[in-house]
């Protein structure tokens, strides 16, 4: 008999494997893992209750927050760096103010006190009247420096000091600037942007001396106790 004339035996027909499904299903699930974390993340920035794959914003315990005010309540007056008269010039241009305001500040840090001539004597001196009316105190700069305390999450906060202003974005970098000293002793900080989230910190510092504020909320004040040489 010849081998094709042999008749046909049944065999197991062998599994077949399939590569291209085998792809397949493992980028379903990669893919699923994918939209998993995706709508958790969403899940969270929409105020979920679970906790953020990354936190941002500031921080501050509340045993931190707490102490932060005490400290500020019992805060000695910060003693201002007053700005030299070789400097008076680079001052004035970092103040970014307009030209007009720039050059009227300019002119009352020039101008001096009321003072009797030397040399005069008691007839060529002025009246009583005269001589009591107040003494005109010419205006003075002072350097000051503003950083944010924690995280560097976009915190604005606005200074006002003797009728001049300045937003500040705060950054972990500290931003010097020239102001005005106030004759009434107080600077105040204003809240404008909590960046974030966990409330506004910032730091303010002239020269060697340093405050830190409590944590603020967008619109509050807050006024810093200052001092100076007369």
């Amino acid at each position: 008999m010849n081998a094709q004339d042999e008749p046909a035996r049944e065999h197991p027909a062998p599994a077949r494997t399939h590569p291209t499904v085998s792809i397949i299903s493992r980028a379903l699930l990669a893919s699923a893992a994918v939209v998993g974390i995706v709508a958790v993340s969403l899940h969270l920035g929409s105020g979920g209750v679970w906790w953020p794959l990354h936190a941002s914003g500031d921080a501050v315990s509340e045993a931190d927050a707490n102490l932060r005010m005490a400290q500020f309540a019992t805060l000695a007056p910060l003693q201002l760096s007053l700005v030299p008269p070789s400097e008076s010039k680079a001052a004035l241009d970092g103040m970014r103010l307009e030209p007009r305001a720039k050059a009227a500040l300019a002119e009352t840090l020039a101008t001096s006190g009321q003072e009797t001539p030397r040399g005069a004597n008691a007839a060529s001196a002025p009246s009583a009247v005269a001589s009591a009316s107040p003494k005109l105190e010419p205006r003075r700069l002072a350097w000051v420096t503003l950083w944010d305390t924690d995280a560097e999450d976009g915190d604005v906060v606005r200074l006002d000091s003797e009728g001049y202003s300045r937003t500040i974005t705060l950054a972990k970098q500290p931003v010097t600037f020239a102001i005005p000293v106030p004759p009434d002793g107080i600077i105040k900080v204003t809240g404008i942007r909590d960046g974030e989230g966990g409330g506004i910190t910032v730091g303010l510092a002239s020269g060697a001396s340093r405050a830190v504020f409590p944590i603020m909320s967008e619109g509050q004040t807050l006024g810093l106790k200052v001092s100076f040489d007369r």
